[in-house]
């Protein structure tokens, strides 16, 4: 049995980025084990989706729920991903080795999440610098509980084939509430209607298509430098050329004097020098 099948979503205008998507899975030897989903486009739809969400998260949400209904019979995992990802380069063994350890350990699991935009929280880079230490040493991805972790964006997603059915009886017309798919996801998680975990560090990142989003449009300096950071956290990052672009686009940025000591201090904090007390 496959460990899993794999599927990225992309809608028919967007020809650009279908074709970037497809080249990319053709280089990590992954191109087989993808097909491309072509996304429901929520600017042609109709009235009758009454909603307080923008079409782009509707389009969103209503091809995730067509998807998960024609794969409800699928007798291996589902690994569901937005068109603007990057697989690691040695994505087919990472994932089969993700997957077989998370079986096995957590056997109970719905989704695996391979990255997310995550608040500056110091505790949690703290974990993650732990993490990615730990993964430079042994070469394992650990899988982390989502509960309780403040999160967006559903970029890369591994979904239990057991839990298939379960998450689309979840999703299934909860789009009338009108909050985005991610949000949603939250606090399916946080109830604990959803067993979810993250990989530390990411299994996953984000290409440069994500300047333009089908679903929020341009971005503005301050998400850019949240994706630069959140790119950071891949397993296969370039911390070097990542911290330069960050320095780059954060030069001219002022702060008060008290946050330039709590920066301060916190650099210390993560230096060689600090010692726990």
């Amino acid at each position: 049995m496959p460990p899993f099948r794999g599927f990225f979503i992309n809608l028919d205008r967007n020809q650009a980025r279908s074709a970037s998507m497809t080249q990319h899975l053709a280089d990590v030897g992954m191109a087989a084990r993808y097909q491309r989903v072509p996304a429901v486009d929520g600017r042609t739809l109709g009235p009758e989706y009454v909603t307080k969400l923008d079409r782009g998260n509707l389009g969103l949400w209503l091809t995730l729920e067509r998807l998960l209904s024609a794969n409800k019979s699928s007798d291996a995992h589902l690994h569901v991903l937005e068109d603007d990802v990057v697989l690691p380069k040695d994505a087919e063994a990472c994932f089969a080795k993700l997957l077989a350890g998370v079986d096995q350990g957590a056997p109970n699991w719905d989704l695996i999440f391979t990255d997310l935009l995550l608040n500056l929280d110091f505790p949690i880079f703290q974990l993650f610098a732990k993490f990615r230490e730990s993964f430079l040493q042994k070469g394992e991805l650990r899988c982390f509980p989502l509960n309780g972790i403040t999160f967006a964006c559903t970029p890369s997603i591994f979904i239990n084939r057991k839990s298939i059915d379960k998450y689309h009886r979840l999703l299934a017309g909860r789009w009338t509430e009108g909050l985005p798919i991610d949000i949603y996801l939250r606090t399916l998680i946080d109830q604990g209607s959803l067993n979810a975990y993250l990989t530390l560090p990411f299994a996953t990142s984000l290409s440069q298509n994500t300047a333009e989003s089908d679903i929020r449009g341009g971005l503005d300096l301050s998400r850019n430098v949240m994706n630069l950071y959140r790119a950071s956290l891949f397993k296969d990052a370039d911390l070097d050329r990542l911290a330069k672009e960050l320095r780059r686009l954060t030069a001219t940025a002022k702060i008060s004097d008290l946050a330039e000591c709590y920066l301060q201090a916190a650099r210390f904090a993560l230096s060689d020098k600090w010692v726990q007390f």
